[in-house]
């Protein structure tokens, strides 16, 4: 179904030139079809991919999923695969298999409970990644595959995921139109953290509350235990 993806693979695994050495025949239709595969491991969010939105996109894409009764993982994954695989091949893979781009049922487990020792109080601070002005970190679960397919287009154009995928989201969220005046519309001032926090680096932590920690991508609570 789709031979750049599989040319890039192929690149990747066997160190062959990038560029094909023959113009490749145009495939018929049916073709594209016959050729869309095996999609189940599209259902097997195991792989987390991390980016960062300024907060206009941000908010839009929260509105649109309170709206539509998704998480916001679930709408990426479905951004993703019709940007990825187009919207016939997405139609085709929802009505095939009904609810490949859900959330899995959450575990079930209970939090044992922490006795408070003799004397003491508890104080319970909460921290996420310091990023930067008006950046909301994203962190999305979604199927190896897709994001090596993301990476293949990334690579493509020489960027980095992170980059790509924000690019893509806003698009997506906004409109191709609001790219010539992107800087003005959309104000952002990310610190160097924040691309270091895509790649999975430790980053700087600032000290929020109980709620911002709760809707946060990623954080961390931290408990002191201090004398009454």
């Amino acid at each position: 179904m789709w031979p750049f993806f599989r040319h890039h693979k192929k690149n990747n695994s066997e160190g062959y030139p990038a560029a094909l050495d023959h113009r490749p025949r145009p495939m018929r239709f049916a073709q594209l079809v016959d050729g869309m595969g095996d999609f189940r491991d599209l259902g097997n969010h195991d792989t987390a991919l991390k980016f960062w939105l300024p907060e206009p996109a941000a908010e839009a894409i929260k509105e649109l999923c309170e709206r539509n009764g998704d998480s916001m993982s679930e709408a990426l994954r479905q951004f993703f695969a019709q940007h990825c695989y187009g919207i016939y091949a997405f139609q085709f893979m929802n009505e095939a298999r009904p609810g490949l781009f859900r959330d899995p049922a959450p575990p079930m487990f209970s939090l044992a409970r922490v006795e408070t020792p003799p004397g003491k109080k508890r104080i319970d601070t909460y921290w996420v990644p310091e990023l930067g002005k008006n950046v909301m970190p994203i962190k999305v679960w979604i199927p190896e595959r897709m994001r090596s397919d993301l990476q293949a287009l990334a690579d493509h154009v020489g960027i980095k995921l992170s980059q790509y995928t924000r690019e893509i989201v806003i698009s997506r969220l906004l409109g191709h139109g609001t790219l010539p005046k992107r800087p003005e519309m959309i104000e952002a001032g990310p610190l160097p953290s924040a691309e270091e926090w895509c790649q999975g680096k430790p980053v700087p932590m600032q000290q929020v509350s109980r709620e911002e920690y709760w809707s946060a991508a990623e954080g961390e609570m931290r408990t002191e235990w201090e004398d009454e």
